[in-house]
């Protein structure tokens, strides 16, 4: 470079420093200064107090449902009857799953009246109750329980088909109650003997209720 031209720098920027003062003055110190000390300055985020701070909630994808609690299936136990491999009577125990809503010892006494479904059969389970038979009334009070039946329940078959017929109900009805006291009327009535040949019943029913 000659040494004309670096005169001509040199006077430029002479020319540019006055131009600065005249037009800022002694503003141009203070910004000078702020800029020496600009990495003093606290992160405002620094003193938020943790009450303020916000949670988010995670966001759910597009279309994903929220999760649902699935309830636990519930059965009830009924019995039967059917024969062994020697022909031997034998007290066939199914299940049924319980609908939403309905009382498990009654729903329990309805599909022990409707006798066994056609799987059931299919696998040689039978009842002895007759098919009339209809419940009446079911009457809880505290530990006991009375479960009314249709006279129709004591009627056609011999000693043996009463037999059955009341321990499939005895069995039924003990497997699908808490440690409860069942008692059984007909017609509105507590029995004390079923049958044409007088089957006595001990109350409440147990399995040891009948007297042959």
């Amino acid at each position: 470079m000659s040494k004309f031209s670096k005169i001509v720098i040199i006077i430029l920027v002479i020319l540019i420093f006055f131009f600065i003062k005249e037009k800022y003055g002694n503003n141009i110190e203070n910004i000078i200064s702020k800029g020496a000390n600009i990495t003093q300055i606290e992160n405002p985020l620094k003193n938020i107090p943790k009450e303020t701070e916000q949670v988010l909630e995670p966001v759910k994808a597009p279309g994903e449902k929220e999760k649902t609690e699935v309830k636990e299936k519930e059965y009830v136990q009924i019995y039967f009857l059917a024969l062994d491999s020697h022909d031997n009577g034998i007290y066939k125990k199914v299940q049924r799953e319980i609908p939403e809503g309905e009382n498990k010892l009654e729903y329990a006494l309805k599909e022990l009246l409707k006798g066994p479904n056609i799987l059931e059969k299919s696998f040689g389970a039978y009842s002895e109750i007759p098919a009339d038979t209809k419940l009446l009334k079911i009457n809880q009070k505290g530990n006991k329980i009375i479960i009314d039946f249709s006279s129709d329940f004591q009627y056609g078959g011999g000693t043996d088909s009463i037999y059955s017929r009341m321990m499939q109900l005895i069995k039924t009805s003990l497997a699908n109650t808490n440690n409860k006291k069942i008692y059984l009327y007909l017609d509105g009535k507590q029995v004390n003997f079923i049958g044409g040949e007088g089957i006595m019943i001990t109350q409440p029913l147990n399995e040891n209720s009948l007297e042959v």
